[in-house]
């Protein structure tokens, strides 16, 4: 972002272009902060509950739009994001994706 000039609000919204993907159901936008954590958005469509999966790491927010700042490095983080997003998938009643 330094190098470009961008500014946090460049980021606003990234996440939401995942959603127009058929089949997608949740998407997830990782930004690295200078001290090396990393902020997470979260958008979904409904059917996993973004909000307790930020809530499970440190954050917030609501069913369909959450966040949370994660610990790095970059490895340990998508790990525990990941980890976290499986089960958010896996309690869907009933039908998979």
């Amino acid at each position: 972002m330094e190098r470009t000039g961008a500014v946090e609000e460049d980021c606003e919204g990234i996440v939401n272009f995942a959603l127009g993907i058929a089949g997608v159901e949740a998407a997830v936008f990782l930004r690295e902060l200078p001290d090396r954590r990393f902020r997470l958005s979260l958008r979904g469509k409904g059917r996993v509950n973004l909000a307790a999966i930020a809530e499970h790491l440190g954050g917030g927010g609501h069913e369909n739009a959450a966040g949370c700042t994660v610990d790095g490095p970059l490895e340990r983080a998508l790990t525990e994001i990941l980890a976290c997003l499986c089960s958010g998938v896996d309690a869907f009643p009933g039908d998979t994706l």
